[in-house]
């Protein structure tokens, strides 16, 4: 219900503190009004946090927002996770999906949202609707932090990083979401130290320019695709899957000599890397000037299991 703030004028929406069931009023005036009485009440914490964020000398560079917060929603989307939980998938779905329609800007219904798909191991659907809710309220901790759970599952370290980094930033350090995204971000980097032999920031830096390679490569775009594995290697060379994807593109382009010297590094690299030695195969068949067809290879995403499964010692 839309109501008129009594301190800024404004439309907002009118709610009740969750902890102390006192008159809740728009993010922006929360402060203002509520006192230290709150305690630990998160929409107090909340508020707190966007007062924050807008007098901070970088407000300027943050595009405003008014976030909901209804507590009514929160007991609903509580709700519907308990249900997951006990199995009710299906219940879940329907409840979020009733909320999305009644409430169609509130964080909490987007996470809730992006919560049941992780829950049903749909990793990408779920960082996409954990994104809708950070697009929401940029500065909601646990969304960011489960979509660097969800990253990781993913295989996707520079955006399990990502969200970390964005946790400590917009958390409060005393806060439990951040002192574990500063524990797996250190593991991160102690992980990279040792299994690549690189700065973490080198290694982030080239799986950039991977990830932005292979999303052409999917798309056939294969001469864009050469050309980003490229920059990938300069930053890391021993990436064997990077040397590997960038033979194949040069196969893809009718380049057999080349394709096949990216092939033999990759195995360099790691002589047990068994998709360059099948793909070496199709290539030696294919013919010098002639493009091989994409059915005669397999592309591979960046080598990430053995990090990730190191990350979690």
């Amino acid at each position: 219900m839309k109501k008129t703030c009594p301190i800024c004028s404004q439309n907002k929406a009118k709610r009740l503190c969750w902890r102390q069931n006192r008159e809740e009023i728009c993010p922006l005036c929360c402060v203002a009004k509520r006192d230290s009485e709150c305690g630990d009440c998160q929409h107090y914490k909340e508020a707190q946090r966007y007062d924050s964020v807008r007098t901070s000398s970088g407000a300027a560079a943050r595009k405003d927002f008014i976030i909901e917060l209804d507590p009514e929603v929160e007991e609903a989307v509580n709700g519907a996770m308990e249900l997951a939980e006990r199995g009710d998938k299906r219940g879940a779905g329907d409840t979020l999906a009733r909320l999305l329609r009644e409430y169609p800007r509130n964080h909490l219904v987007y996470y809730g949202m992006g919560t049941l798909h992780a829950i049903k191991g749909e990793t990408p659907e779920a960082i996409r609707w954990f994104d809708q809710a950070i697009a929401i309220f940029p500065y909601f901790v646990e969304a960011h932090f489960n979509k660097g759970v969800a990253c990781q599952k993913q295989l996707d370290v520079a955006g399990a990083v990502r969200a970390f980094r964005k946790v400590v930033e917009v958390g409060d350090l005393n806060d439990t979401p951040v002192k574990r995204a500063r524990s797996i971000l250190g593991n991160i980097a102690a992980v990279i130290r040792e299994t690549e032999g690189v700065d973490p920031e080198v290694y982030y830096a080239s799986q950039e320019e991977f990830q932005r390679a292979f999303a052409c490569m999917e798309q056939g775009d294969w001469l864009r695709a050469t050309t980003g594995f490229r920059a990938s290697i300069a930053k890391h060379d021993r990436n064997a899957p990077a040397h590997g994807n960038l033979g194949l593109c040069l196969a893809k382009l009718g380049r057999k000599a080349e394709a096949l010297a990216k092939l033999d590094r990759a195995l360099a690299i790691n002589p047990g890397y068994e998709p360059a030695k099948l793909n070496r195969v199709a290539v030696e068949a294919m013919e010098e000037g002639r493009p091989m067809k994409t059915a005669e290879f397999k592309s591979i995403d960046y080598s990430r299991e053995k990090f990730l499964r190191d990350e979690g010692r």
